[in-house]
């Protein structure tokens, strides 16, 4: 009876402890950025990412075994990035009207598609590919705790599972929209006022919503 066949680990080898590990460790990982963000996926091969890097594929090896963990680690990296950029975001615009704190987030998304435009790609479809919920859970409830507290006084009276719902769908749906602009090459001016329409009219809706089942008048407004 043959065994079952098992998957590649796509996780790193061990944790970098030492200073000269955790170096180490970053120089590979900033080289798999700079070789994604040039070339794309078919440009990263572990021995590629070890030359730029200036270290030899065995020592790459030591960490890393194989070439689906280092972007594993990048795009686990990277979303930590992403929920640190929404917090610092969220605490900016604590006391800015609704419609400025949504624009805000917005940008942020835009800046980090746009901006990085090859690199943001590769890791979107890889994230994809290699099913990494799990992984980034912790990440994810970051940036939805930022993205609710900002939204909560708008959506007063609404009941907290209802607002943190409404911050997971606010998320998807910019993410979504900025996401699937960048691949297809819709330019950033044009797309930034429809992220803007569709979050802030999702919004409005979730409140409109509840202010009929509280009696409200339809036309009080997000920032009433």
């Amino acid at each position: 009876m043959r065994g079952r066949r098992t998957s590649p680990p796509i996780l790193p080898r061990k944790a970098p402890r030492q200073e000269r590990s955790r170096e180490l460790v970053e120089w590979i990982l900033e080289a798999a950025t700079r070789i994604l963000a040039a070339d794309g996926l078919p440009g990263l091969t572990t021995n590629r990412v070890a030359a730029v890097a200036g270290i030899s594929v065995g020592s790459l090896y030591q960490y890393f075994p194989n070439k689906d963990a280092i972007v594993v680690a990048l795009i686990e990296r990277t979303q930590r990035g992403v929920a640190e950029a929404v917090e610092a975001v969220a605490a900016q615009v604590r006391d800015a009207p609704l419609a400025e704190a949504v624009a805000a987030f917005v940008d942020l998304a835009l800046h980090a598609q746009y901006d990085r435009s090859t690199l943001a790609v590769a890791l979107d479809h890889e994230e994809q590919r290699l099913a990494l919920r799990a992984e980034l859970v912790a990440v994810h409830g970051r940036i939805r705790q930022a993205v609710a507290d900002t939204i909560r006084p708008s959506l007063r009276g609404l009941a907290p599972e209802t607002v943190a719902d409404a911050a997971d769908d606010l998320f998807l749906l910019v993410q979504s929209m900025v996401d699937r602009a960048g691949a297809t090459g819709i330019p950033r001016e044009r797309i930034r006022p429809r992220v803007l329409r569709a979050a802030l009219g999702y919004l409005e809706a979730c409140r409109a919503e509840e202010g009929r089942r509280a009696g409200e008048s339809p036309g009080d407004s997000l920032d009433g």
